[in-house]
């Protein structure tokens, strides 16, 4: 099998991104959630995750790199509501060969998750502010313990953001924020 070239690839989610407007992760978001997943990946083994708000793919690529890179069984779920971003999004997948890593689904993500049956090692969180807590309510219990549910754009206090990252500080979990340009939030489930 060919490598893939993930540089092509990280550039073209971008610039769908960018001409769909799409409000993508910064760099500096993107250091976090590639290593967040590659650690995740190596503790279990594997690794199954949602990208809960994908967009064009952006977010996306980073897990599903991180999955191939950790050399681990793995499979990222990017749900994305709008059409026209989940169509970009499908297309990326289909052009670069990545059907074995990336499954794009084109749903709500709040809808989605509360139908997902299998446990999940790994979330990422970037859907509207105002449903973080309603997405953290439905995603907790499936996530294994010592699996993490990273949330972006948390350095703003809109929506039920502050609600989240309060209900993801207790009862078997601990939340850390990697203080970036918009804020990432860790949350691991210790229980």
């Amino acid at each position: 099998m060919v490598g893939i070239d993930w540089d092509e690839v990280v550039e073209e989610a971008l610039d769908n991104s960018f001409r769909l407007g799409v409000p993508s992760v910064r760099k500096d978001d993107t250091y976090v959630i590639y290593s967040a997943a590659y650690l995740t990946a190596l503790r279990f083994g594997r690794l199954l995750a949602i990208d809960a708000g994908a967009g064009a793919g952006f977010s996306t690529i980073w897990v599903a790199k991180a999955i191939y890179e950790s050399h681990v069984e793995g499979r990222i779920h990017a749900v994305e509501k709008t059409v026209q971003r989940f169509r970009k999004l499908e297309e990326l997948v289909n052009k670069h060969g990545l059907t074995h890593l990336i499954t794009p689904v084109n749903d709500d993500a709040l809808k989605y998750v509360q139908n997902f049956k299998n446990r999940l090692h790994f979330v990422f969180m970037d859907i509207d502010k105002e449903h973080y807590l309603d997405f953290f309510r439905l995603v907790k219990d499936k996530i294994l313990t010592g699996g993490v549910v990273l949330a972006h754009n948390v350095n703003h206090g809109y929506g039920s953001v502050n609600a989240f990252l309060n209900k993801a500080s207790v009862n078997g979990w601990k939340t850390i924020i990697v203080p970036t340009g918009e804020g990432v939030s860790i949350s691991f489930k210790t229980a």
